[in-house]
């Protein structure tokens, strides 16, 4: 039986940070910038990814959250990331009042 986790988390410190996403990123894919779905073999490999993840982060300071999920990662068939879609450019631009391109400065 394979596990499959949603692992996230906050960390403080950009050192401890890069070597805290090496380990669910060996293992699984990366979602969002501090998120990733892991799919590890048993349940011993939760337990020692568990143990390497809590010896690297400073307590005080760090979270993680690993959260199990009741599917396996490899998506089954018809099962789709749902997303919110961005409002067209003039959408966006005459909602706030602003130019399509506010970074772009007026020539």
């Amino acid at each position: 039986m394979s596990y499959a986790l949603l692992i996230s988390y906050d960390i403080t410190d950009d050192d401890r940070r890069n070597r805290i996403s090496n380990a669910p990123a060996a293992q699984g894919a990366r979602v969002q910038y501090s998120v990733f779905e892991v799919t590890l073999p048993m349940k011993k490999a939760v337990q020692q990814l568990r143990g390497m993840l809590r010896k690297l982060i400073n307590r005080d300071e760090d979270q993680i959250r690993l959260y199990p999920l009741s599917a396996p990662v490899s998506r089954p068939r018809g099962f789709r990331r749902l997303k919110q879609q961005a409002p067209e450019r003039s959408e966006r631009a005459s909602d706030a009042g602003q130019r399509p391109f506010p970074s772009q400065s007026r020539r």
